[in-house]
């Protein structure tokens, strides 16, 4: 075996392990954010659901038409396999925990769905 042959090998088998690593890793976050939803109830302060939940993947902020603050913290909740999926990973695979003025309303993608609508319908965007 040529030293060119065997370091290309043992490069590939590296790459392929630190593939295997990183999506196990992304699979136990999906299981945990998904296991930890269950823990989550309407009241709770952010920092409670950052407690329980770890901090958010993403966020979304917007102003309340009665001057408060409405916040979504996404976590991943689905795990994106791009070789089996078209297009950019979307939105379904993040649920999103609605805060308004700093407690939690409600979580879910029809949450979110039904309040962004809401939303819409009352400040004309």
């Amino acid at each position: 075996m040529s030293v060119i042959h065997y370091l290309g090998m043992k490069s590939y088998l590296w790459l392929i392990a630190v593939v295997a690593v990183g999506c196990s890793s992304i699979e136990m976050r999906v299981d945990k954010n998904n296991a930890n939803m269950a823990n989550l109830s309407i009241g709770m302060t952010k920092a409670q659901v950052i407690e329980v939940m770890g901090p958010a993947g993403k966020t979304e902020g917007y102003a309340t038409k009665s001057g408060g603050f409405m916040e979504f913290l996404f976590y991943r909740s689905a795990v994106y396999w791009k070789q089996f999926e078209s297009g950019p990973m979307g939105d379904k695979h993040w649920t999103p925990v609605c805060l308004i003025d700093g407690k939690v309303k409600g979580w879910g993608r029809n949450f979110y769905d039904d309040t962004i609508k809401i939303r819409k319908e009352l400040i004309h965007w």
